[in-house]
């Protein structure tokens, strides 16, 4: 099996742990671009033989090409067992929690990214990140805090991690780092419940050598597309 993404975490960071978590029970490549022309160029080209919808995160998997962040998460929670749930209820469930994550992910790009909210200039970014992380992204934890709370569960579906649970986290620890970066109060602070569960899902012993791996070591984004890089 083949994952393929640029050569930053991005999207790319949460199927990378998900494989990392399995160990030696699934055979994968991790291939990171660094030459646009190398995706672009040939390996897109490749892929959009078997998939018109060629993109980036994919997972080639024999004849199977599947793409886009979270058909990605899914399939590998599939391949690796992480979403083996009891019934379609969990399923579901994980699906609405990628969503919501995504829609997190969205809100710290338009924040990273030239954007709306913030354009090439870094003395508009320093303006703007206080209240991101203050105002914004609370919005997003309170919904996680308060669905963790309902569903009485260790990780967002169940007691043990699913394909969500690594989206998540990626998020949560980029915003970590930010906020670190900058001098700024932790956003998990008001949020003790989530601040567990992020604790919690860093301490597995499963993940210990990919936090200590260069895959967790690379840039949390990417200055080709005009990012300010963590």
């Amino acid at each position: 099996m083949e994952i393929g993404y640029w050569a930053i975490r991005g999207l790319g960071a949460p199927a990378r742990m998900m494989l990392a978590y399995a160990g030696d029970t699934v055979e994968y490549k991790d291939v990171r671009y660094t030459d646009p022309m190398e995706w672009f160029g040939k390996r897109k080209p490749e892929l959009l033989v078997k998939n018109a919808m060629a993109n980036l995160p994919y997972v080639v998997d024999g004849e199977r090409v599947v793409v886009h962040s979270n058909a990605v998460y899914e399939y590998l929670g599939m391949k690796t067992g992480v979403d083996a749930f009891e019934n379609d209820d969990g399923r579901w469930d994980n699906a609405q929690a990628c969503c919501e994550a995504y829609d997190l992910r969205n809100s710290l790009v338009d924040m990273v990214y030239p954007s709306k909210k913030s354009t090439r200039s870094m003395d508009e970014y320093k303006a703007n990140i206080a209240p991101y992380l203050s105002t914004e992204v609370p919005t997003y934890y309170g919904k996680f805090q308060a669905w963790l709370e309902q569903r009485k569960t260790k990780f967002l579906i169940k007691d043990t991690v699913s394909s969500s649970d690594f989206h998540l986290w990626e998020l949560i620890d980029q915003h970590e780092v930010i906020a670190e970066k900058e001098g700024l109060s932790s956003p998990l602070e008001a949020f003790p419940r989530l601040k567990t569960y992020y604790a919690d899902f860093k301490a597995l012993p499963q993940l210990q050598s990919y936090f200590a791996s260069d895959a967790h070591a690379l840039a949390m984004n990417s200055a080709a597309g005009g990012a300010h890089v963590f």
